[in-house]
Parts: structure tokens; sequence; C-alpha cells
């Protein structure tokens, strides 16, 4: 049962003033439970002495709060009782709970789904303002676990917050070992102070234990300041003065037809039924190209629905010979391939394909590659396009059927260089800030956007490990599935900006703003070579 022990977490010893009386509510209305409040030192001691693994993890979170989440999970597990945060008031005694096997939950108000849940596929928040728990619950240990795996999250509501534990519940097996409520039971009121329109249900509907006065102590609301908007002005002007040539919404949505992109995703044809097309872009690629077939070979679908269409253009090395090569010895195991060629006359050292100042150019190259293929490459008989770059290095033999079982028209893998280890392919993104500030002309070159890689505007597959499957804005290339309507319909990999974006993000947008909207499986993937 639920231990009676109430803890509460601040940096020391010393509560601020305007914590007090929130406090001694706690203490009022439970004079039969222990009182207990962690420092920062107490839970690292914690950390060290019963989780030694996850200590040098604990200590290097960037953000305190980070480290006060992961804290109050390992209280729980450890001691049992109720967590609260320092700026809940306790309304009545928690004795209700003191025979309670499960642990008990409540949601974060409805107000507050619009801040992070459409983009991951959540239709609710759970809250860890408040928690109650008994002694060494296993449900625990799927937290912990969510912790290692979301390790690279900038975000803290993926990294240790709400986004992680409300994941956790998603995906735990024994769901009857959870009690879970409206807001009210915990925290009645949104960020607004005001009450919550949430209906009430749960286990304990019509109880107001606690209530969180969201004092904010770790995020802080974005503003505009004169100085702010003065940048915007200068910065703007300089992008329309500099923008150049750009594919509008309007005229993008124009070159669509409609009435292929509606098409259905065969659904009277099983998986192993549909026929597959990959095209596989290659430039530079000698070195990579025996994997590139060893892994095409090593997929578990039938090899009779698979057609392959290589496209080389302008490698200073031999891949143009080794592909001719690798393709006669392919053409036995498989429906057909295709070796073909698109030069594009544009000359950089594969050293220095990073180099923002060379991404326009670059980019659009590789917009032309891929428009080359799906012009050349796609048959009558394609059901579905699997993009793959020549210098993936491992995937799983069943990545197919993985993400055909997504039933979606777009769905990518997360590309990382090591398991479990930060992602690569930085162009697949969902967004969490689409203002356009100064802050985003800041990062406008000649019409195409390129911002730092680690910009709080955009969340990465890194980020969003404590979910399944997230919506993404722009999609990677390394491997993308694409159902075949999308590309028959007209939307393309953009060669000149779209949004103020290029090549394969671009694509994601158009699709997105077609109504296709492509879906991202952070903890699907597949592995990139060190390059």
């Amino acid at each position: 049962m639920v231990p009676k022990i109430i803890h509460q977490t601040w940096r020391d010893e010393n509560i601020p003033g305007e914590y007090s009386e929130l406090v001694d509510s706690w203490k009022r209305l439970n004079p039969d439970w222990e009182y207990r409040l962690w420092t920062d030192e107490d839970l690292d001691e914690l950390v060290g002495k019963h989780f030694p693994e996850f200590l040098e993890q604990f200590r290097g979170y960037p953000n305190p709060v980070q480290r006060a989440d992961a804290g109050r999970y390992m209280l729980l597990y450890i001691h049992g009782g109720v967590y609260a945060d320092l700026d809940t008031r306790c309304n009545e005694s928690f004795g209700l709970l003191a025979d309670e096997e499960r642990i008990v939950l409540a949601h974060e108000p409805v107000e507050h789904l619009y801040d992070h849940c459409e983009v991951r596929q959540l239709d609710h928040l759970l809250f860890n303002g408040t928690m109650v728990s008994p002694k060494r619950h296993p449900f625990w240990l799927i937290v912990f676990e969510a912790l290692k795996r979301c390790r690279h999250s900038k975000d803290v509501m993926d990294s240790t917050g709400p986004v992680l534990l409300t994941q956790c519940v998603r995906q735990y097996d024994r769901p009857e070992q959870l009690s879970i409520n409206s807001c009210q039971l915990f925290n009645p009121l949104t960020k607004l102070k005001v009450e919550s329109e949430a209906d009430q249900f749960g286990d304990y509907a019509g109880h107001r234990l606690s209530t969180h006065y969201w004092f904010g102590t770790w995020y802080q609301d974005w503003y505009e300041t004169p100085l702010r908007r003065f940048k915007k002005i200068i910065r703007r002007t300089r992008y329309r003065l500099t923008r150049g040539e750009y594919l509008s919404r309007e005229e993008a949505r124009s070159r669509v037809d409609r009435g292929i992109l509606d098409l259905p995703l065969c659904p009277d044809k099983p998986f192993e039924d549909q026929n597959i097309t990959c095209l596989i872009p290659v430039r530079d690629a000698e070195p990579f190209l025996d994997r590139t077939v060893a892994l095409l070979r090593a997929l578990d679908y039938p090899k009779e629905r698979i057609r392959i269409a290589f496209c080389e253009g302008d490698s200073a090395d031999g891949s143009w010979e080794k592909l001719e090569g690798l393709c006669d010895e392919l053409r036995s195991e498989f429906s057909e391939v295709l070796c073909l060629k698109k030069e594009i006359g544009i000359v950089f050292p594969r050293k220095t394909r990073w180099k923002p100042k060379i991404q326009k150019m670059r980019r659009s190259g590789l917009a032309k590659v891929r428009n080359h293929l799906i012009d050349n490459a796609i048959d009558g008989q394609t059901d579905w396009v699997l993009w793959i770059d020549a210098d993936v290095d491992d995937y799983p033999p069943d990545i197919l059927k993985t993400l055909l079982r997504e039933r979606e028209k777009i769905v990518v893998p997360n590309c990382v260089l090591e398991p479990g280890g930060a992602t690569y392919d930085l162009n697949s993104f969902t967004v969490t800030d689409e203002r356009r500030d100064s802050g985003y002309y800041k990062h406008v070159r000649g019409g195409v956007y390129i911002p730092p890689g680690r910009t709080p505007r955009r969340l990465h597959f890194n980020d969003l490990r404590a979910c399944d499957r997230v919506e993404l804005f722009g999609v990677g290339g390394t491997m993308l599935l694409v159902h075949a309507s999308v590309h028959r319909a007209g939307i393309r990999f953009p060669e000149i900006p779209y949004v103020d974006l290029l090549e394969t993000e671009g694509f994601g947008y158009w699709a997105r703003d077609c109504g296709v909207v492509p879906i991202g499986l952070p903890n699907t993937e597949i592995r990139h070579v060190r390059s």
C-alpha cells in the first residue's frame, strides 16, 4: 500500500517565503504522515546509492528541473508515498489514498494540450507535479528505461517530464495497476490560474486533494520586445531583398492532382503483395555500395515484389563503374534493377558537404536527382517508394514491413550513428514554434532557412524518443517510405525554396500542406556510416 510519506524537493533547505503556507498545508492536513524535504544534494546521494548506473546522466542534465523530475520518480520507487511540487496546496487529507495498491495519477488540464500533444499524437497529458505510489511499484522501472532512452532530448517535457510519463503509461502492459483521474484531483487550475473546463472522471472523481499553482520556476513564456521587433524588421527586409526564386504554397498546391493523392493505401492487398520500388541516389559512394547491396539482399520481403533503381551523378570516384557491375549481379534476384545517371555539374568535396554556404546549391542538386528518379524509375505497378541513401550502413531485415505496418503515406525511421545514440539525419523534425520572428530571419540566407542543429524551434527524433509515433514537418531522406500516389500526384522534392526549405525538408512541408502528414518513428532505428 501507499506509505504515509510526503516528499517535496527544493534546491536547498531554505524554502522561499511564498511557499511556506503551501508546505504547511501538507503537514497540517496529514498530521500522521512523515514529511521529507529533499534538497538537490539529497537527490544526488539517493541516485548514487540506489541508481549508480544513472548518476552520470543525472548529473549531466542541463536543466535542474530534469534532475527534479527524475529524482521524484526514483523517490516514489524507493520509498513510495506522495510526491508534490512545492507550489502545490494540500486541500484535504491524502489518507483517502493510503490503502491504494495502485499508482494514482491525474491528467493535466485539457487547456494545456495544444502546447505539446498534437505532433506527438497524444490526446492528453499526465501531470507529474503530484503523484501517489506504493513502494517498489514495477511501473517505475518502465519510466527509468525511458529516462535512459530519452537522454538526448533537449525538451524537458520529453526527456523527463509529463510527455515521458504519459507515454510510459500508454506503453505499460498492466493498466489495472494504475488509477488515472481527471485533472481536478491534483491540479484543477490551468497555467493562467483559472479553473479547467475538463470533465471529471476516475476512481476519485469529485475530490480535489491538491491544487497546483503553476509558479513555473523553470519555463518562460516568449514575448516580443521592442528590440526584437526592430531586429525582425531589419532581418525580414534583408530576407525579402535576397530571397531569390521560390515556390509559393499556392503554386505548389496547384501542381497536385487531388484525385491521385487521395487514393487509398491498397487496403485489399496484404504487405507481401504490394510492389516496392527502392530509389537510391549515389554520389561518391563507391566504398559503401557493397554494403548497400548486401542490405537490399537481406530484406525480409519477397524479392519478386521489389524493383531497385540507382541514380549516380557527379561522382569523383568509381561509383558508376561499381554500380554497373553490382546491378548486373542483382538483376537475377529482384523484379527489376535500373542503373540511371544524372549529372548536375555541382562539384564539392564530400568532407565539406555540410558547410552552410553550399547547402542551397547542394540540396537543390539532390532534389534534381531525386526528381529524376521519380520521373524515370517509378512504373505503373509501384505501390510504394522506399528511398534509401547509399551510405546507410545498417537496418533490420524487416524494416520494410515495420514501415508499411504504420499504414501512413509517408513514414520515416530514426537514422543514428550508433544504437540508441543521437539522431544523425536532422532533416526529420517537428516544429514547436512557427513564428517568423527576428530569430527565424536570422538564419535565412538566400531564401533557405538553415537553423543551428540544436535550435529550440525544432524537435528531432532524439528529442522525441518518449513517443513511438510523431507527426513531422520536414523529413529526412536517409530512409523514407512514400506511397506512390504522393509522387504520382505531383508532390516532389523542391529544387527552389518552398517555405524556405529545399529537397526532403521541403517535400515534407509540401505533403503536409496537402493533407498528407508525415509520420516519424523515433524508436525505429537505422544506422548511417560514420563519414
